[in-house]
């Protein structure tokens, strides 16, 4: 008996509280491009693990919900199998007892309105037509920086390399370790084991500490005048190439290029820019 272990009901229900809590942070930190209907079918199973089995329509309905979204998910579904999801999904929210039910299903049913191309793939080709993207903060970025690379490049202190890494994809890293957004960070991956990164914070660390780096040369012009100016989007183009052709050249210059644009913003003050030629 000395070996009896009996686990108190607090602590098995605070493993419980853990695991939901590790779920929403996976949830958080979801990448872009997931299938929706794979996305369904996990929601609708934990629903019916949260079911108390009552009421038919959860016990069985939600049950048999799964196992069509599964077959679907297998390849072997039909469009007899898409009807039969909307009718039994129908008849859920219609009759279920409670809100685990009838949200369950009328969750189905607003992802298949919603994604009815992706199910619709799923029964003609045996696959999701929807894009992933294994990298959130890459997707989330506006200019798609290599977030990960720079961050591992100012890991190994090679702050000058780290700079010349984000200016393939955006002249003005500098600029952005100021007053940048951040969308990058809502599905940090590191949201899973605490909190997301602070990158816009990592991007100001690496300009501050990187050496005199100088810019990339100019794209090919075409001699062809394009009035952008020397401002954000005018100094871009003038370092990278339009997607369809050459580039044009800015008529107008200014003293400082990608620098008054944001000042002139009404709700960035001119003290969140860092005085330098470098800012």
């Amino acid at each position: 008996m000395s070996r009896l272990r009996i686990t108190p009901w607090e602590n098995s229900q605070r493993t419980v509280d853990d695991l939901y809590a590790d779920m929403e942070r996976r949830i958080s930190a979801a990448p872009c491009g997931n299938c929706p209907v794979e996305l369904t079918s996990a929601f609708l199973k934990l629903c019916l693990a949260q079911s108390c089995g009552k009421c038919v329509p959860c016990r069985i309905g939600l049950d048999r919900l799964a196992a069509l979204l599964d077959q679907l998910l297998d390849g072997q579904g039909s469009q007899a199998d898409l009807d039969t999801i909307l009718r039994t999904a129908q008849s859920i929210v219609d009759s279920a007892d409670c809100a685990i039910g009838f949200e369950a299903a009328q969750m189905v049913l607003d992802g298949y309105v919603a994604f009815q191309d992706d199910y619709l793939a799923h029964v003609t080709q045996g696959s999701c037509t929807a894009n992933f993207k294994s990298v959130p903060c890459v997707e989330l970025c506006p200019a798609h920086v290599d977030v990960p690379g720079y961050i591992s490049l100012v890991g190994e202190e090679r702050y000058d390399d780290a700079i010349r890494l984000i200016r393939k994809d955006n002249p003005f890293p500098s600029v952005c370790g100021l007053v940048c957004e951040h969308p990058c960070e809502t599905h940090c991956r590191r949201t899973i084991v605490d909190s997301p990164l602070n990158i816009r914070g990592i991007k100001r660390f690496a300009v501050d500490h990187a050496g005199e780096v100088p810019a990339p040369p100019r794209a090919p012009s075409s001699g062809k005048p394009w009035p952008a100016g020397r401002r954000p989007l005018g100094t871009h183009r003038g370092l990278f190439p339009l997607p369809h052709g050459p580039h044009r050249h800015g008529i107008r210059a200014q003293a400082q290029a990608g620098r008054h644009a944001p000042l002139r913003h009404p709700q960035l003050p001119p003290a969140r820019l860092l005085p330098g030629p470098g800012h």
